[in-house]
């Protein structure tokens, strides 16, 4: 009778196509796993080090010591503790620091503690400070997520800036999503959520800039990038340009062609090729990477089955899930705010 472990490791390497190394990133089944790898980490650093004191945070490791060699020695038994099971430190994030450490980074602190002015003009200056402050941590730590906390600061404290300062905020946004697109999730949220107290959304100008990011990101193959630019078109009615159209129509993957599918299908994508994603559409691709796509895309019905017929009613258990009505997908809506507008430019 095979061990759980080994039974948990054989429904690992089905869930990501048989791969040995590493578990899935995402499912809360991964925290649950990561969790079971960790622990016996603990033990046996604890085993090693019997007076052992400092804390571990989901992945993170925090530990005191008195001397220099001690954390040294330290770092060394935690590396090999971990290669024995095939895990390593990010040279990154791993140091020994001299006291007095801060509890905070100096760039959190900036950002949580800027406030703006409510008068026109001050507000106006504050908004290029922030931004301004923002640029500057973005630069001097490449590695931390400076944009995308600065920017949800802003959503979670609903900001929304007056009338006379509307246009700036959203070029500020925008340019910011051009230069770290990693923040357009929150950058989009600020956007609709100002839209969503009748701002009136400069939609020209957020077409240039997904158009920008997409054309920047799917050929590099950054899928987050370019799933929430797409969503971003959908979800304000934008139609991507053709040149966007084109580049997504080369992403071989599973949501980046979802969205660009519902987009079409909504008249936002026109022209798209489907060609690459075409032969998925067969109850073999069930099975594999892109079975998302070759299910959602049958269900919604945005491509046939390779040869005619209904592959994944044919598939004994994809049609179990698409005879109850499952679906891991529901097309967008685009938000009802009459206040967007194509500002400056006319309608579209």
């Amino acid at each position: 009778m095979a061990a759980v472990g080994d039974e948990l490791d054989a429904l690992v390497r089905k869930g990501q196509d048989n791969q040995t190394m590493g578990i899935p990133i995402g499912p809360d089944t991964s925290f649950i796993l990561s969790e079971l790898v960790l622990s016996a980490c603990d033990e046996e650093l604890t085993r090693r080090f019997a007076a052992l004191r400092g804390l571990r945070y989901f992945d993170d490791y925090e530990f005191p010591f008195h001397q220099p060699a001690e954390a040294e020695s330290m770092l060394a038994s935690l590396q090999a503790v971990l290669l024995e099971y095939e895990l390593r430190l990010n040279p990154r994030k791993t140091s020994v620091q001299m006291p007095p450490i801060e509890f905070e980074s100096e760039w959190v602190r900036d950002t949580r503690a800027f406030r703006f002015r409510n008068t026109a003009s001050g507000q106006a200056g504050d908004l290029i400070g922030y931004f301004d402050l923002i640029t500057q941590y973005m630069r001097r730590l490449p590695d931390e997520h400076v944009a995308k906390y600065a920017i949800s600061r802003l959503v979670d404290s609903k900001f929304v800036p007056l009338p006379s300062n509307r246009e700036l905020y959203q070029s500020l946004l925008c340019q910011i999503a051009t230069a770290e697109p990693g923040s357009i999730r929150e950058v989009l949220m600020s956007l609709i959520y100002i839209g969503s107290n009748r701002a009136v959304l400069d939609l020209a100008l957020i077409s240039e800039t997904i158009t920008s990011i997409i054309l920047r990101h799917a050929p590099l193959g950054h899928h987050y990038e370019v799933a929430w630019s797409i969503w971003a078109a959908i979800t304000l009615g934008i139609p991507l340009e053709p040149a966007a159209v084109a580049a997504i129509s080369k992403v071989d993957n599973s949501v980046v062609a979802i969205l660009a599918l519902d987009a079409r299908s909504q008249n936002l994508a026109a022209n798209l090729d489907t060609t690459l994603w075409e032969p998925r559409m067969c109850e073999a691709e069930l099975s594999e990477e892109q079975w998302l796509l070759s299910y959602e895309a049958n269900l919604h019905g945005w491509l046939p089955t390779v040869g005619g017929g209904d592959h994944v009613a044919a598939d004994p258990n994809f049609a179990v899930l698409k005879n109850a009505g499952v679906h891991f997908y529901e097309s967008l809506v685009p938000i009802a705010m009459p206040v967007i507008a194509w500002a400056g430019y006319g309608n579209p």
